[in-house]
């Protein structure tokens, strides 16, 4: 926003948000554009209807360009020699690190305070895609072309165990809520859980009828959701495999899904750009999906106050959403090539991107202005005293993958 102040004037009275003036009038808005949006679409964003108002977004068209240049990173961690597929975020100690996965067929660790490579672990034969880590950032999961699966030793590198029942890509890993397993997507079309301690395959489930590219579970633990090239979500019983719903259909490949922080919807992203968002415990689509890449989405991640989504696409572009209104936020991120993947730092102030520069970027989010304020009424006619103002401090980051469609 470099440090503009913009004005709105509401007859005699005025609210302050951190470095901006904004004033409401029933008849008109004055001033310039707010970065990075026109004032007409901003307000989409930072109006956002009481839990009185139950009215449903409205469906969005396709993403104009950002009428503001893209921010810059704050980092660019370079080492990987081919596209980079994954990234994400996990704390070791006190300190902040990002994982990778590449082409190249390695899996590296670099120190976010420093931006230097820490580790590169090498006893993968192929590319390296699927990617996940233990909350005390001690094991790192990693799945390859080839559909082995290793799970490493953090700080020794050493393998902990190998996974080897997949005959093609593991796609995506995921660890459940007491990491006592580990669920797996694979181009072969299977999902897999097994147990993360002895390396048994618990369930091995075929149901989709194509590529699996996507498996995340449940916050609270008791649902697993896949996403198939054969345009399905499909929701599992973490206890008995067995699917709770029935299958949330898209119109294109689902490459990426994430839950909310309570487990009660699904977001789901396609080849088509559009992201779709559903009710877990029914299978019930939210609205209609939003338009929001002119290519396809590889990777969603949310905040971890579920706030916001951020999205990773082959239009070159990062960009950052609104859960509640599903609207645009902040700049867009840009990119010289295809973005595979996107992730949130854990407080939620730096998001990741990666893809085929084979560089790993890190965003500061928070300079994205974090200043919205409670409208009472869409039609903004309410008096100022009804405006309720608030602070609302976010982040992202990014992971995701290619590979053949």
């Amino acid at each position: 926003m470099g440090g503009r102040r913009e004005s709105f004037m509401y007859t005699q009275s005025s609210i302050t948000i951190q470095s901006f003036n904004i004033c409401l009038t029933s008849a008109c808005f004055f001033g310039s554009r707010l970065s990075p949006l026109p004032v007409p679409s901003l307000f989409h964003v930072i109006f956002i209807h009481s839990a009185n108002d139950q009215m449903e977004p409205s469906p969005s068209p396709s993403p104009s360009p950002s009428p503001s240049p893209s921010p810059s990173p704050i980092r660019s961690l370079r080492g990987h020699t081919h596209r980079v597929y994954q990234a994400v975020f996990f704390k070791h100690g006190n300190k902040l690190k990002v994982t990778s996965s590449s082409h190249d067929k390695t899996v590296r660790i670099w120190d976010v305070d420093t931006g230097e490579q820490e580790n590169s672990f090498e006893g993968h034969d192929d590319a390296t895609f699927g990617l996940a880590v233990s909350m005390d950032g001690r094991r790192i999961v990693s799945g390859a072309k080839d559909g082995k699966i290793i799970i490493w030793d953090a700080d020794t590198k050493e393998i902990i165990r190998c996974l080897s029942h997949h005959t093609d890509w593991a796609f995506c890993i995921s660890f459940s809520l007491d990491e006592k397993r580990l669920a797996s997507a694979s181009s072969d079309g299977t999902l897999k859980i097994w147990d993360a301690n002895t390396g048994e395959l618990v369930f091995d489930i075929d149901d989709h009828q194509d590529k699996v590219w996507t498996v995340a579970y449940s916050p609270n633990g008791t649902k697993i959701a896949s996403g198939s090239k054969d345009c399905t979500v499909r929701i599992w019983n973490t206890v008995t495999g067995r699917q709770q719903t029935q299958p949330l259909i898209h119109d294109k490949t689902v490459f990426s899904i994430v839950w909310s922080p309570d487990s009660r919807r699904l977001i789901s992203a396609c080849y088509d750009g559009q992201i779709y968002f559903w009710s877990a415990p029914t299978g019930t689509q939210l609205g209609s999906p939003l338009r929001a890449h002119s290519g396809a989405i590889f990777m969603l991640a949310i905040s971890p106050d579920g706030v916001l989504i951020a999205s990773a696409s082959e239009d070159h572009t990062a960009r950052l959403w609104s859960t509640s209104t599903r609207k645009p936020f902040g700049r867009v991120l840009q990119h010289a090539d295809e973005v595979n993947t996107v992730a949130f730092s854990p407080d939620g102030q730096l998001l990741a991107t990666a893809g085929d520069e084979n560089t790993i970027f890190l965003w500061n989010i928070s300079q994205e202005f974090t200043i919205m304020a409670n409208v009472v009424s869409p039609s903004f006619l309410s008096p100022a005293s009804n405006i309720i103002s608030y602070i609302d401090q976010v982040t992202i980051l990014c992971p995701f993958y290619r590979a053949a469609v």
